[in-house]
């Protein structure tokens, strides 16, 4: 389930968080994955709304210009978005 733009989705904050960004199509693939797999672990738990599905796709972008390139840890980088999944991790 890539990052989809909808009508709710405002524009300016996506251009915020790619600027001066630039993907290749394997970094693109990463971004991807991880999205998608965030989204479905996320989903088990929450009702997966817009919201959260846009705090995940920031979260994913924000771990991967801060250097992660490995799917997994993308993926549980983007989690420690959500507070019941950040008290998950604290309790571990």
């Amino acid at each position: 389930m890539p990052f989809e733009i909808s009508a709710t989705t405002h524009p300016f904050a996506i251009d915020e968080a790619l600027a001066g960004a630039a993907y290749e199509p394997e970094d693109v693939a990463l971004l991807d994955t991880a999205f998608t797999r965030a989204c479905n672990e996320a989903s088990q738990r929450l009702a997966l709304g817009e919201g959260i599905r846009s705090l995940l796709a920031f979260a994913v972008l924000e771990g991967a210009k801060s250097g992660l390139r490995d799917p997994e840890h993308l993926t549980s980088f983007a989690l420690r978005a959500l507070p019941s999944f950040r008290a998950q991790e604290a309790g571990r």
